[in-house]
This record gives structure tokens, C-alpha cells and sequence, in this order.
């Protein structure tokens, strides 16, 4: 969910993923993004990496297997293996949970095509520093190119004169801890020393941006306390670790990757939900939930072969301005394919009822269907300063439903862990989404 008053660090980003609901059958388990399986019932193998600006690899199709109708375990299944780390539009974790999604989405039969776009102004430079077998997510300094640096590491306090200690830093990259000198000056004192790129620790717990207030000649970039503690003892240890950084100028490309059964045609329904992250925030409630309910649907509906007219989507960079909805919703209205619907689920994994969102006739019969079916579910609306992807869709005039469970006491924080997440409501709101779109395909048929 999209929060527009200042936070932590500010608005951010969305990138889209977007796909018919396909043919059915089974398939191996997918990868999770940080490459371990994901127990879900429907998977795939996962896609083969493709680097930003490459051709994707298009996932084997396969056929979707499983339980009639919306499963809470499986569901949950797709928020553990999303939420094992932040997913920023524009790094390489985004491409992780891209491939992943891709792999889910091919193993219901969909044919898949990931479609990049860019945006401006990304408030989200993110890149990493790899540690061994370790990617631990980085925020570029405003100031520092973009770039990779692979070299040993050397510990260096505080990179005043106590903690370089007269030592030549030539061909390593130095780590320091934040804190008494500005950043400008840290980067300053470790170049003189020969440094070759900088990593500042977080000496409080989170992530945190900085600016040099100059053009520095190499990549420095801030870490969180948490997981900096393992780069600082590698740093004294003399291991070698990479720092991979984004430019801090120009625009981000993220990826919409657009799923077709064979022979379809437009999209009555499309349904959908975002699932890039802020920096520092595993997701799981803001939007892993809300993903893999999207996700568990598509599967659903794809048992007994392909539902023509119906769509699923799952958008990047929602969290830097819903760019990813937007660029689905200009494509489609530049080729006349505007959906009738847009049924939207985020946030939906912590809370104790079913909510909905929305000024539509859609979204007072989803209330209606739910209650009638012994699901408790109210009419809703977005706290202030904040939005998410049905908006993009209802600025184009389609109908819109959104669908939360209303607890945002988490979101955009490292708080926001899978282990919070209750499967009683991500099974509700699942269930609830899948009576109002079932009672929709009647009416588009």
C-alpha cells in the first residue's frame, strides 16, 4: 500500500505483473526468490535468471492442480517464500520475486511475457552488497554513482583519523559505522585512503539514506544495523564482499509480465494486487498477503481450463507511485482493452474482518456475497495520504472492488514478517474475493 505522508524514507515503488487465468494440472515446486522450494501445490520451475534489460526466460507452462475453490495453505505458502526479503522496484530481489511470480503463473498454463517500464523520480535507489552467498539489501548515498565493486573488506570505526589509523585502504572497500562525522566527510577521509568503495553501518536498528552533499568517485552505500553486524565482521576478518549500486539520478525500469492462456482474448476482470516493497520491509502483510492471494485465485479458477475474460495481475512499484497499475492501465486503454472490473487485494493477511473498499455497485454486492456465504465483511475506506492499485484502474473509469483486512499497524516496517500474518483472514478475504469474481464471470460471459 502506497503511504503518501512522509515515512522512513518516502513514497515508493510498483512494478506490475499481470496474467490470464489459464489451463490446469501439476508441476514441480517453484523456486522461493531466494532460491529455496516453495511447498505450494501448483508450481513450477522456477525461470531462469535474466538480468535487467535482458530477455526473460519464458517459465515451462504446466497445469494447475489443487483444491476447488480458495486454500488458505497454499496461499500462505507464496507469502513465506515472497516475504524472505524486501522486494524495491529496481533491484535485483524485485527480479528474484519477478521470476518466481512468472514461474506460479506459467505452472497454471499461462503463456508469459514480462513487459519492462520506467519511471522517474524513484525515491528508492536500492542495490545490495553480496557477502558471501548473501545479497543484504543497500541504499545508494545521494552523491554516489551507480556501479559494482567486488575487493576485501577493512573495518574503519567511525573513517575518522582513529579508525583508518594511518593505514593505506588501496583496492578495499572500507566499512564504517554511522555516527560524529557526516557522511561527505567519511567518503572523503576513506578516498584520500585509497578506498574503493564505502559501506556505512546503521548504528541504530533499520536502514537509513544518507547524502554526501558531492559527486563521489566510487559507490558508498548505508546498511541496516541488523544485517551490517555480519558485514563489520567480515570487515575485520579481510573478506572480500561486492557492493552492487544503482545511480542515484535517471529512471528505474521495472517489469509488467503479462500471462495468456492460449487464443485469449481481452480482459473483462483483472485482478490484482502489488508486490514490491519499501526498503527495510520484508512485505508480508503490505503486499505478500495480497500477492498471494492474487496468486491462489488464479489458480483456482484456472482448475477445468481457462475462464476467458479473466485476468490476473501483480504490480511492481506500487510503493513509488502505483507506476506499474499506471503503465498497465495506459497500454490497455491505448489499445481500446480497458477491463469492465478491477478487483484489488492488498494488506490482507492481519485483522478480523473482511473489508471493502470501493463506491460501486461491485463492491456492495462483494459485501452481499460475503455475508451471505457467513464472512463477515464491512464497507471500507484507505486511511489518509495513502492508495493502492485500484486507483489507476477507477481514474480510467473501470469498476472497482478492493478488498482488505483493514490492519496496517505493520506495513512498511520490519515488523511486517510472515510470522504475523494470520491465515484465518488471509483464507476469508480469499474466499470473499473468489464469490464476488465468480458471481462477475456470470455476468461477462
Amino acid at each position: 500500500m502506497t503511504v503518501r505522508a512522509p515515512f522512513a524514507f518516502a513514497a515508493s515503488a510498483l512494478l506490475g505483473l499481470f496474467a490470464l487465468a489459464c489451463s490446469s494440472s501439476g508441476a514441480p515446486p517453484a523456486a522461493a526468490p531466494d532460491g529455496t522450494p516453495a511447498p505450494a501445490a501448483s508450481a513450477s520451475p522456477s525461470s531462469a535468471a535474466a538480468a535487467p534489460g535482458q530477455p526473460a526466460v519464458t517459465p515451462p507452462r504446466g497445469q494447475a492442480s489443487g483444491p476447488e475453490g480458495h486454500d488458505a495453505d497454499l496461499a500462505f505458502a507464496h507469502v513465506e517464500a515472497l516475504a524472505r526479503e524486501p522486494r524495491v522496484a529496481g533491484t535485483p530481489a524485485e527480479l528474484r520475486a519477478v521470476q518466481y511470480l512468472e514461474a506460479q503463473l506459467a505452472s497454471y498454463g499461462c503463456e508469459v511475457e514480462r513487459m519492462p517500464f520506467t519511471f522517474e523520480n524513484d525515491p528508492f535507489r536500492v542495490g545490495e552488497v553480496r557477502l558471501g552467498g548473501r545479497a543484504i539489501e543497500a541504499l545508494t548515498m545521494a552523491g554516489s554513482p551507480g556501479g559494482t565493486v567486488e575487493a576485501p573488506a577493512v573495518e574503519v570505526g567511525l573513517a575518522d583519523d582513529a579508525g583508518i589509523a594511518g593505514r593505506d585502504l588501496s583496492g578495499r572497500i572500507a566499512v564504517a559505522e554511522r555516527g560524529v562525522l557526516n557522511f561527505g566527510t567519511k567518503y572523503e577521509n576513506v578516498a584520500a585512503a585509497g578506498a574503493v568503495g564505502l559501506i556505512v553501518v546503521n548504528n541504530r536498528p533499520g536502514p537509513f539514506s544518507g547524502n554526501l552533499t558531492m559527486a563521489a568517485r566510487f559507490p558508498v552505500v548505508s546498511v541496516a544495523q541488523e544485517e551490517g553486524a555480519a558485514i563489520l565482521e567480515a570487515a575485520r576478518a579481510g573478506s572480500v564482499i561486492a557492493i552492487q549500486a544503482p545511480p542515484t539520478v535517471g529512471a528505474t525500469q521495472a517489469y509488467n509480465v503479462i500471462a495468456r492462456p492460449p487464443g485469449s482474448a481481452g480482459c473483462s476482470i483483472i485482478v490484482g494486487g502489488h508486490f514490491d516493497t519499501v526498503p527495510g520491509a520484508p512485505g508480508a502483510n503490505d503486499n505478500a498477503s495480497g500477492t498471494a492471494n492474487v496468486l491462489e485465485l488464479a489458480r483456482a479458477f484456472a482448475l477445468g481450463g481457462p475462464k476467458p475474460g479473466l485476468c490476473f495481475a501483480l504490480f511492481g512499484a506500487e510503493e513509488s507511485g502505483l507506476h506499474g497499475s499506471k503503465a498497465l492501465v495506459e497500454r490497455l486503454r491505448a489499445a481500446g482493452q480497458l477491463p469492465r472490473y478491477m478487483v484489488n487485494l492488498d494488506v490482507t493477511g492481519i485483522g478480523r474482518r473482511v473489508e471493502v473498499i470501493g463506491d460501486t455497485p461491485a463492491a456492495a454486492r462483494a459485501i452481499e456475497l460475503a455475508n451471505a456465504a457467513g464472512i463477515e465483511a464491512v464497507p471500507s475506506q484507505l486511511p489518509p495520504n495513502s492508495g493502492s492499485d485500484h486507483m489507476s484502474f477507477a481514474d480510467a473509469g473501470v469498476e472497482v472492488v478492493f478488498f482488505t483486512s483493514g490492519d496496517f499497524s505493520t506495513i512498511h516496517s520490519p515488523q511486517d514478517v510472515a510470522a504475523a500474518i494470520d491465515r484465518g483472514i488471509l483464507d476469508r478475504v480469499g474466499d470473499a474475493a473468489y464469490l464476488l469474481i465468480r458471481d462477475l464471470l456470470r455476468e461477462v460471459d
